[in-house]
C-alpha cells in the first residue's frame, strides 16, 4: 500500500505521460520509476559492481505522509 499523496501523484503522472497518444496505466509505470531509480542511486551502482555488503544508510523515520528518507 502506498501513501494517498504518492498514490495521487503516480495518478496524475500517468494521466500526463502519453505512449502514442494513449494513457499509460499507473501500474505499467511503477516498475520504470523504480528501475530509473535505482540505476541513478550511485552508491547502489558502486556496491553491485563490487558485490561486497550493502551500503550502510539510516533511516530517517518516515513523516506523517508515509514516506521515508535515507542518509548516507
Amino acid at each position: 500500500m502506498i501513501a494517498r499523496d504518492l498514490n495521487i501523484s503516480l495518478e496524475r503522472y500517468a494521466r500526463s505521460y502519453h505512449v502514442h497518444g494513449e494513457q499509460v496505466d499507473t501500474r505499467a509505470l511503477i516498475p520504470e520509476i523504480v528501475r530509473a531509480f535505482l540505476d541513478a542511486d550511485r552508491e547502489f551502482q558502486s556496491w553491485s559492481r563490487t558485490a561486497g555488503d550493502p551500503p550502510r544508510r539510516a533511516v530517517i523515520p518516515a513523516s506523517c505522509n508515509g514516506s521515508a528518507k535515507t542518509q548516507p
